[in-house]
């Protein structure tokens, strides 16, 4: 959701209004990606060396030519930085594509009349959505879901980044929540956007109350995550997984299939599948 932007506007205007040096061509820019989905058109970051050369018509944003070998880069000290003012900019200046149609519920699916549903949402059969809940612009549920009262869904995740003044820098959110089939969402719990890719939660995925799914996360099949636990941007929970009460996973970690986080651990490794940890910091259980 939101990657396309209105109307089309130039690498060498994004470089003049930021005051940005630009290598290369003074491509066209229509769309915002991530660098592993760049496209002809688009406009992303590197945060680190790029080797291999990117041959579609694209802007990059990096430290230098010679580290991101694009056809136009933006030279900035702090890559992520200048993506967040780029964004807003973008935002503030063109616009993004959104959606503007109302929310499609299927005729099998229950809403409560006190639910409240963002733009573009779309709801499939037989899915159950209760009392006060607060679905955001563009989010998809699929089908025999049960999201319970107070939850939030799609709404911005915590995403930001320090300028020079370590002053935080908020990075619009682009992508949405898609949600699979049979899929539980618990009372009072908080399920955000993604910043440019969707947070995903597969089939058969249990979520419980007062739980805090971060941006960008993936959430699979089958997988629990239990009462008061908070899983932070960018984590893949694996298959299966358990996540018990009150446990904290530290964001960008992945968590393998079938394995067990118990309760009150705080994570800050990778976990293997099929592997039990516990603790602060959590550690292997596993003989």
């Amino acid at each position: 959701m939101g990657h396309e932007l209105i109307n089309v506007i130039y690498a060498s205007q994004v470089a003049e209004a930021l005051g940005l040096e630009l290598i290369g061509e003074n491509l066209p820019i229509s769309s915002v990606t991530p660098l592993s989905q760049v496209a002809d058109g688009s406009i992303c970051f590197s945060k680190s060396e790029h080797p291999e050369p990117i041959n579609v018509k694209c802007v990059v944003i990096a430290q230098s030519a010679e580290i991101c070998s694009a056809p136009a880069v933006l030279i900035a000290e702090n890559p992520r930085l200048v993506f967040a003012k780029v964004l807003d900019f973008l935002d503030r200046e063109v616009g993004f594509r959104r959606p503007v149609h109302s929310a499609i519920v299927d005729t099998t699916a229950r809403v409560s009349p006190h639910a409240v549903l963002g733009l573009g949402v779309v709801i499939g059969p037989n899915t159950v959505v209760n009392h006060f809940v607060v679905i955001g612009d563009g989010v998809r549920i699929g089908k025999g879901c049960v999201i319970k009262s107070g939850a939030v869904i799609g709404e911005d995740g915590f995403g930001f980044e320090r300028d020079h003044q370590g002053l935080p820098i908020r990075l619009v959110h682009l992508g949405s929540v898609y949600i699979g089939d049979h899929v539980e969402i618990g009372s009072l719990t908080t399920v955000c956007r993604g910043t440019l890719d969707d947070t995903v939660i597969r089939d058969f995925a249990k979520i419980d109350d007062h739980v805090h799914i971060a941006h960008n996360c993936l959430i699979g099949t089958g997988a629990m995550v239990v009462a008061c636990a908070e899983v932070s941007g960018g984590v893949v929970l694996g298959n299966g997984a358990w996540v018990g009460p009150n446990a904290s996973i530290i964001q960008q970690r992945t968590i393998g299939a079938n394995s067990l986080i118990g309760i009150g651990s705080n994570v800050l490794r990778d976990v293997p599948d099929g592997v039990t940890v516990a603790g602060n910091p959590a550690r292997s259980l596993s003989k």
